[in-house]
């Protein structure tokens, strides 16, 4: 019992000890009350006439505002720059959509004073709001080997709208297609081959010519021109297994206007393939060598640099879903889970899905994989400025550990959930802004950062009597 009580004892030194170390004030040269403020988030300047003694260097006035109370100095005349919160735009949550433009995040903008090196926490509220538009690019896999999936989606477009219209009533849907680059070694150029690639041993099947990417349908609430569209689809063929798929998705993130996507909702691409994917530098293979510029590059609905330009990196595609609010739903076969699901681990806001064999459970996929997608909230920050912080604290039932992020799951309708979010400033700075926002979602939060490094303690008289009528004080200080 007594070594628990010397252990308990020692523990709340220890505490102590920590809590005397919070408020420290290390000094290095210090010539002014700014060289004080700049000097440590802690430090304050007394600019008290007289405070300092005989023959006492003026950098006795800092230190932190314990240790000049102690040593005398009044509550007033200490000099601590302020820091503020000042919410510029505070619009109230939407509780659902109704034709305006719905708002799931508050505040809007909001403006910061700080002190380099202080941290300066408010809170940012999210709600997801009921009836939420949701446009869904259903991107197929057009190469032989899917042509039993094909024939399957066909005749899904009925129950694919339905599904959708159990999730909201303002639902869209687009088609696009991808093989491959129509360049050896991914197809075979020869020019028959190019105009029918698929087997010769079904001489009666369609088959449609060689193509890397190809869009079909923009965004439509008309479940007949998605079934119609999808019908007059024929398979293709490639010759190496992996897919352009990355190229595809990455057009169809970045043609905005010609997909159709609209400026408030939930946008999803649903990527359905049973085959890998070629990535940046596997051009090459084909003497293909201008990077991918991550721009829209498409005439009469075909990706027109798909022989011309690389592949784009896992990371293009990334930033480019993360820049337009996409998320991406890979269903795929069995035998590709594992590699689309390191692709997801590599891609914020994305879900895997394993079809069956003719794609028959693809509606049951993306119902599935919406609801863990938007029940998943995950906030994060863009254009941070240098020298400054951002940590997130989840307020929710479900908080989720994340170093750099804040993240709920399990978010329901109408549920409101809230992040604590915390600045902190290394340095003195000029004005900057960066934004806070969930993945996937419009809503932004923008932040006005100025840091608070001078001192106001001027007096307007020059020839100050504390300065034997022959200088102005300055902080306490004759100049």
């Amino acid at each position: 019992m007594d070594q628990f009580l010397l252990f308990l004892l020692l523990l709340l030194m220890g505490r102590n000890g920590l809590c005397q170390q919070e408020e420290v004030c290390t000094k290095s040269v210090i010539n002014s009350c700014d060289d004080c403020i700049k000097s440590g988030p802690y430090c304050v300047w007394c600019k008290q006439l007289n405070f300092t003694k005989a023959g006492e260097q003026e950098a006795a006035r800092c230190d932190t505002k314990a240790q000049l109370k102690a040593r005398g100095c009044g509550e007033e005349e200490i000099i601590s720059p302020n820091i503020s919160i000042k919410p510029e735009k505070n619009v109230p949550l939407s509780k659902s959509f109704n034709q305006q433009e719905p708002v799931q995040l508050s505040p809007q903008e909001i403006s910061l004073k700080v002190r380099p090196g202080l941290p300066i926490t408010f809170n940012v509220s999210f709600k997801r709001v009921e009836g939420y538009p949701v446009d869904l690019y259903y991107l197929m896999d057009l190469s032989y080997s899917m042509k039993d999936d094909l024939a399957n989606v066909k005749k899904l477009g009925e129950s694919l709208f339905q599904a959708l219209k159990e999730i909201t009533e303002h639902a869209q849907i687009g088609f696009g297609a991808f093989v491959d680059k129509t360049v050896l070694p991914y197809t075979n150029t020869n020019k028959e081959k190019l105009l029918k690639p698929c087997d010769e041993e079904e001489a009666d099947q369609q088959c449609q010519a060689a193509f890397g990417y190809r869009h079909v349908l923009s965004m439509t609430p008309s479940e007949k021109e998605f079934r119609n569209k999808v019908k007059d689809q024929y398979i293709s063929g490639n010759l190496d297994s992996p897919e352009g798929s990355l190229d595809a998705m990455m057009q169809a993130a970045v043609c905005g206007d010609k997909i159709g996507w609209r400026n408030s909702s939930t946008r999803l691409i649903v990527l359905t393939t049973d085959a890998g994917f070629h990535m940046a530098g596997d051009g090459k293979l084909a003497g293909i060598l201008e990077p991918n510029d991550e721009q829209c590059h498409m005439e009469g609905n075909l990706y027109i640099k798909s022989s011309e330009m690389d592949y784009p990196s896992v990371g293009q595609l990334a930033a480019q879903f993360k820049k337009h609010n996409i998320q991406p739903i890979f269903a795929v076969t069995k035998n590709m889970e594992a590699v689309y699901q390191q692709l997801s681990n590599m891609i914020p806001k994305s879900e895997v899905g394993v079809l069956t064999s003719d794609s028959g459970n693809i509606v049951q996929l993306i119902k599935d994989a919406y609801n863990r997608l938007s029940s998943k909230v995950t906030v994060t920050h863009d254009n941070l400025p240098d020298d400054v912080s951002v940590v997130y604290k989840p307020i929710c039932k479900h908080p989720q550990p994340s170093d750099n992020e804040g993240i709920c799951d399990n978010v329901s309708v109408g549920e409101e959930i809230s992040f604590e979010v915390t600045v902190t400033a290394r340095s003195c700075m000029e004005r900057k802004s960066f934004t806070i926002r969930p993945l996937g979602i419009k809503d932004t939060l923008t932040v006005t950062l100025s840091t608070n490094c001078e001192c106001e303690c001027e007096v307007d008289e020059t020839n100050h009597v504390h300065c034997r009528e022959k200088g102005r004080v300055s902080c306490g200080i004759c100049r």
